[in-house]
């Protein structure tokens, strides 16, 4: 019995004193860890900022129109008797196009002709009789010479309407289409063709009211057709509208096709892409790196602390145009500057970082 107890009190005290060596052994390897151990870091991108330019456009549909596009109306009116030129025809300024029936005003013409000579004799005999003679009174010489200048402008204005019965081309043109046909009946003011010059076609765009203060003549627009395989035409603006339009909020601007123009159309289609701001030696950078917080803008750049690890420093920043993804840094930011981009979600000021990619890669928007 007493050997027994012994024995048991032995084996208490043994496995006391290794649980004992145990926990010492284990508060020693804790203690022996490094509080730098226990400091959060996060992996991070940067990128050293350098001026660069900084351009925005702003993109329309517009469509293709004639800077001489016109439906040509009778100025007399008549029978149609023919057309001399066939739709798709060139025809040139001057050509006749069209001819309307003229009888009745050459019957007028005959009438007035036979008019206007009866009354110049009679004024020429009553100024000899008044003038020479002193026979008859002032006003029957005056009625005399009113009524010839009458006669004779009526026949002037029915010459006029002869000439006018052939419908001429007032520019070089396509005839692109004709409203009336031969043997109809047409009436004074009453469209008869469509004459469209294929030498002088110009893109019709609107461009929103925001950017009036923008835009202005002389500025450079690409266009391209999706209809169309070829390169991209670039224009200049030759007129930027002084108004804005009430119900679209917007203001025109036109641009003539330079080059060939003939594989156009009139109504096609046109993408248009206008660039509105070209700056140079500006602090561009994307604009997904740019956070919100307690009302100010602010981004995270990586700097050296006074333990030389890297950290996130925090930096309120004010903002000048975008565009697309890119936005300019008016102030907060300096060239050389490293930049964090990704990972730049996940931090706070002061924050523990490690570095993993050093990009090169700049943010300026190319032009083309």
């Amino acid at each position: 019995m007493v050997s027994n107890r012994f024995f048991s009190q032995q084996f208490w005290m043994v496995l006391g004193m290794s649980l004992l060596l145990i926990s010492t052994g284990c508060n020693s390897e804790e203690s022996n860890t490094s509080d730098e151990d226990l400091v959060k870091s996060v992996n991070v991108h940067t990128r050293t900022l350098e001026p660069s330019s900084f351009t925005s456009y702003v993109r329309m549909i517009g469509s293709v129109e004639s800077a001489n596009d016109v439906r040509m109306s009778a100025e007399v009116g008549g029978r149609i008797l023919r057309y001399y030129a066939e739709e798709g025809q060139v025809v040139d300024k001057g050509e006749v196009i069209a001819k309307i029936n003229d009888d009745q005003l050459k019957q007028e013409e005959a009438r007035l002709e036979a008019l206007t000579n009866q009354s110049y004799e009679q004024f020429k005999r009553q100024e000899r009789l008044w003038k020479e003679d002193s026979i008859g009174s002032e006003i029957e010489y005056l009625n005399a010479k009113y009524q010839y200048q009458q006669n004779k402008a009526a026949l002037e204005q029915v010459r006029v309407n002869l000439q006018n019965t052939e419908v001429k081309a007032p520019f070089r043109a396509v005839l692109n289409e004709k409203i009336m046909e031969e043997g109809e009946m047409v009436a004074a003011g009453t469209p008869m063709v469509r004459l469209i010059a294929q030498d002088r076609l110009k893109i019709k765009a609107g461009v929103p009211a925001r950017y009036s203060e923008m835009v202005m003549p002389g500025d450079t627009a690409k266009v391209w057709f999706d209809t169309i395989r070829r390169d991209t035409v670039t224009a200049p603006l030759h007129y930027v509208s002084n108004s804005i339009d009430p119900q679209a909020r917007t203001f025109s601007v036109e641009m003539m096709i330079p080059g060939d123009q003939r594989k156009y159309k009139v109504g096609m289609i046109a993408n248009v892409r206008l660039r509105l701001q070209h700056l140079k030696n500006e602090m561009v950078i994307g604009s997904e790196f740019v956070y919100r917080k307690e009302g100010n803008y602010v981004v995270y750049t990586a700097e050296q602390d006074g333990n030389d690890h890297q950290v996130a420093r925090e930096k309120k920043v004010e903002l000048g145009p975008s565009y697309n993804n890119s936005v300019v840094v008016n102030k907060g930011l300096a060239s050389g500057e490293r930049l964090i981009t990704i990972g730049s979600s996940f931090l706070e000021d002061n924050m523990r970082i490690e570095v993993v990619r050093e990009e090169t890669n700049t943010f300026a928007e190319k032009s083309n």
